[in-house]
């Protein structure tokens, strides 16, 4: 897979803001090192990029559901890659990453209140908004503080996604592509 010129090159820590430095130190990746270009930007985004993944109270597998389905539905391949990473750390298979880009409708492979985090973020994406049904699902088996959670974690990631893809930020060494792709 040939992959475009990226739009702004990643700084090194040398060539980085003082004020981004330590951002860099923490999070030494490509996205943080191409925000660094713009630091009130990164320093103010950092601390809710920061609540979003590893403070907001879904658990962590039904996380990681929501931020792939929304990298495979952008198909932002960064994205897909450091969170397939991620999702494996945390007991993903081969075949969760593969039916995560099948999606959750009538996907045997899913519990009921995983299809519909997978559901819920593909309309998120075309209709905007949660249909009644899948949030009847998910409000079966979610709290209030997990709906909202769910909710902001997905609007993060396509956040991140459109960054990712509009800057044309490099692909990290190593990250796995998306299923199907090469």
């Amino acid at each position: 897979m040939t992959l475009p010129t990226p739009r702004l090159p990643p700084l090194t820590e040398a060539d980085a803001p003082p004020e981004a430095v330590q951002i860099l130190r923490d999070w030494p990746y490509n996205l943080h090192r191409v925000l660094a270009r713009n630091v009130p930007t990164l320093t103010r985004w950092m601390p809710y990029a920061e609540h979003i993944l590893r403070e907001n109270t879904l658990p962590p597998r039904d996380r990681e559901i929501a931020i792939l389905r929304v990298a495979w539905n952008t198909q932002s391949a960064y994205e897909w890659g450091l969170h397939a990473r991620l999702a494996r750390t945390l007991g993903f298979s081969d075949s969760d990453l593969n039916e995560i880009a099948r999606g959750g409708a009538g996907n045997a492979h899913w519990l009921e209140h995983e299809s519909a985090l997978i559901d819920g973020v593909d309309q998120m994406m075309s209709d905007w908004e949660i249909g009644d049904a899948t949030w009847s699902i998910l409000s079966d088996h979610y709290d209030d503080r997990q709906l909202i959670d769910f909710v902001f974690v997905t609007c993060q990631f396509i956040l991140v996604a459109v960054t990712l893809k509009s800057l044309r930020v490099p692909l990290e060494q190593g990250i796995e592509p998306l299923p199907g792709r090469s």
